[in-house]
């Protein structure tokens, strides 16, 4: 039979009227944000959601800003959701979206502000790329007096950076992977030993540093010392060398597999994501039940190196630049799950789990919820099959489950998180380790959409409310209202979502661009195709247009997601995605 409906313009799933300005109900109006003007800051699938969710939320006034790197012109389609964008007054363009270097950010950075006060916008959305978590854009935004559609920078300076993240989670009882967070004090301390030392480098700088905490006789060496550091990166100045980092670094990771027999040590730069920023060294040492001083010493003897990587990487490596480095037991047999967090600064609430495993690359392939729901149905059945260990298996998923939920929701009320954010953990068996927060959307985000909406209602009368389906759709009513939002609760709605990433790729798995998709097959009902526009079809004949591979950025092509009422079911459903998908095209190996 010929399909009908067409699932990837006008998908129930995803589609729907969320104008709110539209509503009977006077309380539920005042909440529209149709007068919102964002600018939209990303690129990839996270841009073409975000301009259909703010169509459908009566936002007429929005534009994009495209980078040299995406091209505009139609045969090469870079950025094939201009198709959707009738006035080109709205397409905006710069070099790239963070620059080469830390000069050239600041200077992007300002200039991405004078593009939306030029052209009318109110605020800003940066999606899910390193922008969106970049505490210094973001309190360079509200400067100017634009809103930022995502964490304010008090959070993002709070929770985005890891080593903050850690210090904070420690305080309200968060479950934190072992390690040290400090090692650039520690390196300070080490070239300038004793709090006289220490005061001495500050009049020498001439660093602006708090009187109460420089008179603190009893305040801890390491806390004076993040102090002072704080004011260099302030000021523009480096206290220590890199050379002089990456020794601590080699001393701190040999104590660490002194201490730790037969593990390896995980670096990790307190920016940056999506696998970058990180190497693990020590893999000599796993075999070895009594390694020696000398098996140590050559394993520690990496660290300076990939030191100097991860800061390159992270483009950490300025004048000025915070270049401290998590020196962090690198867990081997574990599970990488996260929760997903909302708040508006006064009350937090999460959104269950996701699984995010299976990855290659350090990137993730395969997104799967785990509720809280979802396990105490899996737990009934496998009790209804006699199946003890399973049941006892998922019974212990759920009260960790419980645990991160709990802990993300108190972290997130400490550090006043005011839109999304992601809680993230590694799972060993009954314990879990906090990782990081990632003070954005997340590319997964639809899998927890799938299995909760979030309800607000008037205080005044449980009758009136209204629902919201979408995270954009959120974070810009976050953005527009914020404190007048009352804390939501979250409704489930389908048992079980999963997402695959669908990457371009040559025949050895590693990412590859360049070949040119001539044809996809149409979306299967029940499938969500997150694909920044690709199968838009030409607007004058209705026919697909050849697709050139973008490799700029990310080798993401799509995301595939679908739903189900457990498990089981979601997994069955994904397959048939999968099975049913056919692109055809030259220099393909997706």
């Amino acid at each position: 039979m010929t399909q009908t409906i067409d699932y990837y313009k006008n998908n129930p799933l995803i589609h729907r009227d969320r104008r709110l300005g539209n509503s009977s109900s006077e309380w539920v109006r005042s909440f529209s944000c149709e007068d919102l003007k964002p600018l939209i800051v990303c690129r990839g699938p996270i841009r073409k959601e975000a301009m259909d969710v703010y169509e459908e939320m009566g936002i007429t006034h929005y534009g994009i800003l495209l980078s040299e790197k995406d091209s505009i012109i139609y045969p090469n389609a870079l950025a094939p959701e201009l198709r959707q964008l009738k006035d080109s007054t709205r397409v905006h363009r710069v070099p790239d979206y963070s620059g080469a270097s830390k000069e050239e950010r600041v200077e992007r950075i300002n200039q991405i502000i004078q593009i939306a006060k030029d052209n009318g916008y109110d605020s800003i959305f940066s999606g899910y790329g390193f922008m969106a978590e970049d505490e210094e854009f973001v309190a360079a935004i509200e400067k100017a007096g634009l809103k930022f559609i995502g964490p304010c920078a008090h959070t993002q300076a709070s929770a985005g950076k890891k080593d903050e993240a850690k210090r904070t989670a420690l305080k309200v009882d968060v479950s934190v992977t072992p390690g040290i967070d400090n090692v650039t004090a520690r390196t300070l301390i080490k070239k300038h030993p004793g709090r006289d030392a220490l005061l001495a480098v500050v009049k020498a700088e001439g660093l602006d540093c708090d009187d109460k905490i420089l008179n603190d006789d009893k305040i801890e060496l390491e806390v004076l010392a993040d102090h002072i550091l704080f004011a260099s990166y302030a000021k523009g100045i480096d206290l220590y060398s890199i050379d002089e980092l990456g020794k601590q670094v080699e001393a701190e990771c040999a104590e660490m597999f002194k201490q730790n027999p037969q593990s390896r040590v995980r670096l990790k730069a307190i920016g940056g994501g999506g696998g970058k920023g990180q190497r693990i060294l020590g893999a000599g040492l796993l075999g070895k039940k009594n390694a020696s001083d000398a098996d140590i010493k050559k394993a520690a003897a990496d660290a300076p190196g990939l030191v100097l990587e991860i800061l390159n990487e992270v483009k950490a490596n300025g004048v000025g630049d915070n270049k401290n480095v998590l020196v962090e037991l690198n867990i081997e047999q574990t599970r990488h799950n996260e929760i997903q967090l909302i708040g508006n600064g006064e009350w937090c609430v999460s959104l269950g789990g996701r699984d995010c495993s299976l990855q290659m690359h350090e990137q993730k392939l395969l997104e799967i919820s785990v509720t809280q729901e979802g396990l105490a149905l899996e737990i009934d059945k496998a009790k209804a099959a006699g199946n003890k260990v399973q049941a006892k298996a998922l019974e212990t998923d759920l009260k960790v489950l419980k645990r991160m939920e709990e802990e993300s929701a108190r972290f997130g009320q400490a550090v006043g998180l005011d839109s999304a954010s992601t809680f993230e953990c590694i799972v060993d068996r009954d314990r879990h380790y906090f990782m990081e927060v990632n003070t954005r959307i997340q590319v997964e985000h639809r899998v927890s959409e799938l299995c909760y909406s979030l309800k607000f209602t008037n205080p005044k009368d449980k009758d009136d409310y209204f629902i919201v389906e979408s995270l954009v759709e959120a974070m810009a009513l976050l953005a527009r209202h914020k404190e007048r939002l009352p804390k939501p609760e979250r409704i489930a709605r389908f048992g079980a979502g999963a997402e695959a990433r669908l990457n371009a790729t040559d025949d050895s798995l590693s990412p590859n661009a360049g070949g040119v998709i001539r044809y996809w097959s149409e979306p299967l009902e029940g499938e969500i195709r997150d694909d920044q526009g690709i199968c838009m079809k030409n607007p004058d004949t209705g026919l697909f247009m050849r697709y050139n591979v973008a490799g700029a950025y990310d080798s993401n092509i799509a995301l595939l997601l679908t739903k189900g009422e457990d498990r089981e079911t979601s997994y069955n459903k994904l397959s048939d995605v999968i099975c049913n998908t056919k692109i055809r095209g030259t220099n393909l190996a997706t």
